[in-house]
């Protein structure tokens, strides 16, 4: 059985990106293909991209016989796997529930495995044991807290460094324990989850590749192509909006520098405010419940 999770907000993101027959989309972070075969199924022909190549397998044995092209690479690289305009991209930034309960992959919090936390495991990128064995205690603080949004940073980058070398997700477990010591009850957010994330996002450069994605992203559309982005903390989230907002011309809100010059407006913002999901899918995916979901279109013009 698939340990895939359900799609994100599917109902909304069909809504607002109306698959259908002759359009082409791009679903840029495919995962297990949830999303994908659910616009394919829809008569839209879909380019998949992942980088992570368990779940391009995954996703081509989801959508067989659908017109779905796999594509792996990175989604920032997203102008390479298609030399059409595009009628929408989707780009959900979450980490799949099978990354998540796969303790060889290094994303486990409550199983004991190989501290990695590659997205690409074929990359030659540093595993997250690597980045904590190397950098000095303040690097790593600062991962942390900025990544991580941890307010005990510094406590547990001493204790991760004193325990060095780090080799398992356990051993990352047992530093954060010492830093703050916790017990885990059924349905509660592990105390570990802030550190984990933080060093996630460090290991595979989350936030830079972000910042590239989201310009290329509206450069491969179509005019009047839409682009939906789901995020899953405020880091994510405060970049699309900010990118949205350069893009569309609409400076008041953001929390940037205005850029000199400004860039062109070539972006219509068509969610004002964030879309979480409903209740309902709440309680049915707790996954789900930091879900939120911007959409914009690209200017006729």
């Amino acid at each position: 059985m698939s340990t895939y999770h359900i799609p994100v907000m599917l109902s909304e993101i069909l809504d607002w990106l109306a698959p259908a027959p002759g359009k082409l989309f791009l679903d840029g972070t495919a995962g297990g293909g949830g999303h994908t075969k659910a616009f394919a199924e829809r008569g839209a022909r879909v380019i998949a991209v992942d980088q992570d190549p368990e779940a391009l397998a995954e996703c081509a044995r989801a959508c067989e016989g659908l017109p779905v092209t796999l594509w792996r690479g990175n989604f920032s690289q997203l102008a390479d796997a298609t030399q059409e305009p595009l009628d929408a991209i989707l780009l959900d930034l979450g980490v799949s529930s099978h990354q998540l309960d796969t303790p060889e992959r290094g994303f486990a919090l409550r199983y004991n495995g190989p501290l990695d936390m590659r997205m690409d495991t074929d990359s030659e990128g540093e595993t997250a044991a690597e980045l904590l064995n190397r950098l000095p205690e303040s690097e790593i603080a600062r991962i942390l807290f900025e990544y991580g949004e941890e307010s005990r940073s510094r406590r547990i980058a001493t204790e991760i460094v004193k325990a060095r070398p780090l080799n398992t997700t356990e051993d990352l477990v047992d530093c954060i324990r010492r830093a703050m010591p916790f017990r885990t009850r059924p349905g509660e957010t592990h105390p570990a989850t802030k550190t984990f994330q933080g060093i996630r996002i460090a290991v595979n450069e989350e936030l830079t590749v972000l910042e590239r994605a989201l310009p290329a992203a509206v450069a491969c559309l179509k005019p009047g192509g839409r682009l939906a982005v789901l995020s899953y903390h405020s880091l994510e989230d405060r970049l699309v909006k900010n990118t949205f907002n350069q893009l569309s011309g609409k400076r008041e809100n953001s929390d940037l520098p205005s850029p000199s010059p400004e860039p062109p407006i070539v972006l219509e913002v068509l969610t004002k405010k964030p879309l979480p999901p409903t209740d309902e899918e709440q309680r049915r995916n707790p996954r789900s419940r930091s879900a939120k979901l911007r959409v914009a279109q690209k200017r006729e013009n």
